[in-house]
Order: C-alpha cells, then sequence, then structure tokens
C-alpha cells in the first residue's frame, strides 16, 4: 500500500498538522483525514522501493555507526529547538539519504502517532537502532533528559566511528600493497614464465633449482590458472563461511588476543571501547548494574562480553567492579583497574572512564600510526627480496645461456 506525506488543518481549531500514513490512494487518504475532523491541504507520496516494502527495507539494508551519530546529534539538536517528537522525526526522514534509516524512521513515526512512546518504536528495528542506542532514549524518555541522553550518545557514536575509521585508516595501506602484489605475482605466474619456460627448452642448459621451481609454478599456472584461480575463490568463500559460524569466529578472535602486534592493538580497542560506552551510559542516568549488562550486549568481542557479564552477577551481590576485574590482567590493564577502583570510591565513574577513553582512543591512533611506519619498509623490504629472487632465478640461467653459444 502506498505511504503518503500529508499536511492538513483541523476543521474545529484551524490547527496545521502533517505525518506520515498509508492509503490506497490520495481519495482515500483525504477521506480517512476528514473523518478525523481533518481537512487535507497537501499531499505527496513517498518513493517505493523496488525491493520491497518499508519492512523488507530496514531488514535488508545497512545503517552505519555514522548513520546512528548524525541521527540522535539532529534529534537532540531539533528537541532542543523546541520541535516536538512528531515533527523532528519527520524532519529527519525527508532529510535522511540512507533508505534503511528513512524506511525505519517512517515507522517510528507511525508508531509515535499510535501513541508508542519512541523507545518502544525504536527496539522494532534493532538492526538500525541497537539495544544500546534503545537504552539511551528510554533513559532519556524517563528522566526527561531526552535531548541529553541523545546528544551524550550522538557523541558516543562519533568517538565509536573514529575509532574504527582510525584502525581501517592504517589497514588499508598495506591491504592495498599486498593485493597489488599477489596480482603482480599472478600475472606473471601466468602469462610471463611459461613463455620462459618455453624459451629454456630450447636450451641444453643445466637450469639452477630455484629456476625450474620457478618455471614449473608457471607452467602450472600457464595450464591450470582457471583451477587455480577457482579454488581461490572457494577458500576464501569457505573462509568467509567458517567465519560467520559463531563458535569459529568466537575462536578466531579469542585466538588473535594472543598473536604478537595484533594481540596488544585489540586490547587497546576493546578497552577503549569499555571505557567509552560504560562512561556515556552512566553519564546519561542508567543504572550501573544495566550499564554493564548493556555494555556486555555491545561488546563484538566474545572474551570481553564474558566478563562483563560475569561481571555483572558479581555486581549484583554487592561486590565491587574493580575488585572482579582484577582477574584479568592481561585484558584489563592496571591503569584501567585503578581507575575503576577510584571511580567507585568517588562516585565519579563516569568522569574519569571519559578520560581514560579518550587516553586509550589516542593510543590506539598512535599505534596505528606507528604500525604504518613500520609495516611500509617491512613490505619494501619484502617486495625487494621477491623481485630480486625472481630477477636471479631468471637471469642466472640467461648467463649460462651465454656461456654456451659463446
Amino acid at each position: 500500500m502506498p505511504t503518503f506525506l500529508y499536511e492538513g488543518r483541523r476543521e474545529q481549531t484551524g490547527e496545521q498538522v502533517h505525518g506520515v500514513r498509508e492509503a490506497a490512494s490520495h481519495t482515500t487518504l483525504g477521506q480517512d483525514l476528514l473523518s478525523e475532523g481533518i481537512l487535507l491541504t497537501n499531499v505527496q507520496q513517498q518513493k517505493q522501493d523496488t525491493g520491497g516494502s518499508s519492512f523488507f527495507s530496514v531488514l535488508g539494508g545497512r545503517v552505519t555507526p555514522l548513520d546512528r551519530a548524525l541521527f540522535a546529534r539532529y534529534l537532540g539538536m531539533m528537541l532542543r529547538s523546541g520541535l516536538d517528537i512528531k515533527r523532528a522525526m519527520l524532519a529527519l526522514g525527508e532529510q535522511t539519504t540512507n533508505k534503511t534509516m528513512k524506511a525505519a524512521i517512517g515507522a517510528v513515526y507511525q508508531d509515535i502517532e499510535r501513541g508508542q512512546t519512541l523507545s518502544d518504536s525504536m527496539s522494532a528495528f534493532p538492526k538500525v537502532f541497537t539495544p544500546l542506542f534503545v537504552s539511551f532514549v528510554r533513559v532519556g524518555e524517563t528522566t526527561g533528559r531526552l535531548q541529553e541522553s541523545l546528544i551524550i550518545l550522538a557523541e558516543q557514536l562519533q568517538k565509536e566511528y573514529e575509532l574504527k575509521r582510525t584502525v581501517r585508516g592504517a589497514m588499508m595501506y598495506p591491504i592495498v600493497i599486498i593485493v597489488a602484489l599477489f596480482s603482480v605475482g599472478f600475472a606473471m605466474m601466468v602469462f610471463v614464465l611459461p613463455r620462459l619456460a618455453e624459451v629454456f627448452k630450447g636450451f641444453n642448459v643445466e637450469l639452477p633449482l630455484t629456476t625450474k621451481i620457478l618455471l614449473g609454478m608457471g607452467e602450472f599456472m600457464g595450464q591450470y590458472w582457471l583451477l587455480v584461480l577457482f579454488a581461490l575463490l572457494v577458500l576464501a568463500a569457505t573462509i568467509w563461511i567458517l567465519l560467520r559460524i559463531k563458535a569459529v569466529k568466537e575462536a578466531v578472535l579469542n585466538a588473535l588476543l594472543f598473536i604478537p602486534i595484533i594481540g596488544p592493538i585489540m586490547k587497546e580497542i576493546n578497552v577503549a571501547h569499555f571505557c567509552r560506552n560504560l562512561s556515556s551510559l552512566l553519564g546519561s542516568g542508567v543504572s550501573f548494574v544495566e550499564a554493564v549488562n548493556l555494555l556486555g550486549t555491545n561488546t563484538t568481542h566474545p572474551r570481553y562480553a564474558k566478563i562483563i557479564f560475569d561481571a555483572e552477577q558479581e555486581i549484583r551481590q554487592g561486590k565491587p567492579f574493580s575488585s572482579f576485574l582484577v582477574n584479568f590482567p592481561h585484558l584489563f590493564p592496571a591503569l584501567v583497574l585503578n581507575v575503576i577502583k577510584v571511580g567507585e570510591e568517588t562516585g565519579e565513574l563516569d568522569k574519569v572512564l571519559g578520560e581514560t577513553a579518550t587516553f586509550y582512543e589516542s593510543e590506539v591512533d598512535q599505534t596505528m600510526k606507528n604500525l604504518t611506519s613500520i609495516i611500509e619498509p617491512v613490505l619494501m623490504i619484502v617486495i625487494g627480496l621477491a623481485v630480486g629472487a625472481l630477477a636471479i632465478s631468471v637471469i642466472s640461467p640467461i648467463y649460462s645461456l651465454v656461456n654456451v653459444i659463446g
């Protein structure tokens, strides 16, 4: 059924109203509104996605942390400027370019018109509005500080986005170099080495072992490169499928914590997330037990999530948070443990965690910059060695051929 954006005027009071509603046609919409005492003054049909209804659009699309951060910030600003929830949601729905977010906002708007709260309406779309997002909104509605909660949430999501961007940006350079290296190597194996093998076969000369191996690989790739390419694609698909299995993914993530270089970086990232999320939740007015529960729910690394959930049970029994985390010094640095202990004693845990989160976010940023600086010369050395080995394997037989001919 089509969805319409409409504007109208109440017959009795003259009040201007607007909203989003499904109807069979413009005429049907006008009749429905008239039965409610509203004269239709303007109507616009929303574009329908070819992939299906807005519900399926919400299920199939993707919403990034930046989309959520911008939505929370703009909604908080609109509420602060004096707009009510309905008008703010309607305006955001018109301005949002992300189709999934737009569809979710439209559905939430309709639920609000039916009398539901904003948090309850958002909870129906967990792929768009995460449990953490909904919790911030619910606390804001309960305490009457929705604007403040949304601003805190926007800042937290912005920090999360910047942290991910830092990590991805640092890894982009080595990934591009490695992909280019393998592409060039694959092309040489398929197109260059088979021709060299044909040249060397025409001469009665003993080839070095490295050259024999290289030419053998080239001949195999020249004949079966499609099979090799297919095998690589199957391998990549298999790895991708295995990593989507929860048990396998958890095992891999836990194993990465013990790998040199990768492990320390993952720990810094998870500690930064831990401090930032807990600080934001406590700062928005969420109770400590509920904050820890939400923190565990929104922690992506399984090892950290399990520790946080176990800590929640200890907290419910009246035990300090820091006294439980001290059992995991390999995951939580002494600095974090001391900060949590001091914060629990002074009652300012949200503030000290926020400062600690800023520290670890800057540490991650600096670590990734250092990693990029280290990877660059290492990759150059690897490429140089590969090119040198290839050159030696090709040039040394040529010298032998020159001697034979001479």
